[in-house]
C-alpha cells in the first residue's frame, strides 16, 4: 500500500518525479531472459529459473516485461509512471500484458483520457 500525498504523477502537481529502479531493473532481467531463450543461451524458462535460483513460473511472469512499450520504459526511466503503478503490480499483474502497446498505455495509466 502507497500513501500519495498532493496527487497527480511524474512533475504533475509540481511533485518531482519518482525513479522506480525496481521495475527498471524487472524489465532489464525480463529482456536478458528473453535474449537468452532467442539466441540459445537458454533451453528453456526452466533452465533460466533453475540459473537465477527461481521458479518458472516466476520466469514466465516476469518475462513479459520485455515486452512493454517503450513509451512506457521511458516514462518510468523518467519518474513519469502512475503512482499505482510497481514492480510488485507488474509482477503479479492482472492477467497478461497486451501486446499492443497502445492497449498497454490504456491499462497501465499511460494514455490521455479522453
Amino acid at each position: 500500500m502507497r500513501l500519495i500525498i498532493g496527487g497527480g504523477f511524474g512533475g504533475i502537481s509540481g511533485s518531482e518525479p519518482r525513479i522506480d529502479s525496481a521495475i527498471l531493473k524487472a524489465v532489464a532481467r525480463a529482456r536478458r531472459w528473453f535474449d537468452d531463450l532467442v539466441s540459445g543461451r537458454a533451453a528453456s524458462m526452466l533452465e533460466i529459473g533453475q540459473r537465477e535460483g527461481v521458479g518458472k513460473r516466476y520466469i514466465s511472469r516476469m518475462i513479459r516485461l520485455a515486452f512493454l512499450a517503450p513509451t512506457i520504459v521511458e516514462s518510468i526511466a523518467e519518474g513519469r509512471q502512475p503512482p499505482e503503478l510497481t514492480a510488485q503490480f507488474l509482477s503479479t499483474g492482472r492477467g497478461d500484458l497486451p501486446l499492443s502497446w497502445q492497449t498497454q498505455e490504456k491499462l497501465l495509466g499511460f494514455a490521455d483520457p479522453a
